[in-house]
């Protein structure tokens, strides 16, 4: 699944387990829609609430040194008997946008489950949604095994077409701002959930591009690694795994002259995990370009594609009742 229960730490407490973040275009076209999922099988194998005094941060780069300079920061008190929890929204600059706490200025304050307005312009929801992340989860399971225990490419695996997120529920914080506000043009956005561990803060998730640790890191020990690390050391640090892994699959299909070589043009496209977003421009995620990444977007294709050097669907398509009005997700599976 795209970020679902991807390391050993994220599976502790769903509630900061990120699944996805979304970039794109709000209904009006000066704003831009920042959009946080966390907590995979809400309501099955977690509460369908926020962690209490955790962190969940959007951060901006606005200079493209892939070092935040803006950050969105989302928190959240303690659940009262109804299942409502209280959320503030601080915004932090400069060096401030890459320290821990509760710092910088309140610019929203309220509850989950409604729409509140945000000082400066904008609006932001959070609660419980149906999961807008589709993929053929059970059937890249067998592929990849295929890959490592037997040295076989079988992309017919995937003839299930069976979206393993259908009907199941993410909790999900929805800002829509003004570009004004961005300080940008152009801007890289990654997200990052952190909890107070032993006194010390510890984050446990980051998120930008879909898919890159369920498909491409197969050791659990590194994704966990990768989640607490910065998007600034993505390469020195993961290229190695990526591009061996992305090799040997592209070797197998018979799908390019120099396996190694590609594997390392595939590390140079994905990293740094960020999502790239001008407003100014298209907005779309795929192989023609990378403009944030809408809710309906088929990213599972595009990663599928990008690791076999061929044309690769999961067979899968996105989920219907998404809404082209605030706050866009779905409303939330009945049980």
């Amino acid at each position: 699944m795209s970020h679902h229960l991807d390391s050993p730490t994220a599976k502790e407490d769903g509630r900061v387990d990120i699944t996805d973040v979304y970039v794109f275009a709000g209904e009006s076209t000066d704003t831009t829609v920042l959009i946080m999922a966390v907590n995979p099988l809400a309501g099955e194998v977690s509460p369908t609430s926020f962690r209490a005094g955790a962190l969940y941060d959007f951060k901006i780069d606005t200079n493209a040194d892939v070092i935040e300079d803006l950050d969105f920061r989302a928190t959240f008190g303690e659940p009262d008997s109804s299942g409502i929890q209280r959320i503030e929204l601080r915004r932090l600059e400069g060096s401030a946008a890459a320290e821990y706490g509760s710092n910088g200025k309140i610019i929203a304050a309220g509850n989950t489950g409604e729409t509140i307005s945000i000082d400066g312009g904008g609006r932001l929801w959070t609660g419980l949604v149906a999961d807008p992340f589709f993929f053929n989860l059970g059937a890249f399971g067998q592929f990849a095994k295929l890959i490592l225990e037997e040295n076989r490419f079988d992309p017919s695996v995937f003839d299930t077409a069976q979206n393993a997120l259908a009907g199941h529920n993410v909790t999900a914080i929805v800002l829509e701002l003004p570009n004004t506000v961005l300080s940008t043009e152009t801007m890289q956005l990654w997200g990052t959930t952190t909890i107070q561990y032993e006194g010390k803060w510890k984050t446990i998730n980051r998120a930008a591009t879909p898919l890159i640790q369920q498909v491409f890191i197969q050791d659990d020990h590194l994704k966990d690694t990768y989640n607490k690390s910065l998007p600034r050391e993505d390469v020195a640090k993961y290229g190695e795994e990526i591009a061996a892994f992305t090799a040997k699959v592209t070797q197998l299909a018979g799908t390019t002259t120099d396996p190694q070589a590609y594997g390392q043009q595939v590390v140079q496209f994905l990293f740094p995990d960020v999502l790239t977003y001008n407003p100014q421009l298209p907005i779309g995620y795929g192989f023609a370009g990378r403009n944030g990444r809408a809710l309906a977007d088929d990213t599972a294709d595009v990663i599928l594609s990008l690791l076999a050097n061929t044309p690769f669907s999961d067979r899968v398509g996105k989920p219907d009742g998404l809404r082209t009005y605030f706050p866009y997700l779905a409303e939330p599976n009945s049980k």
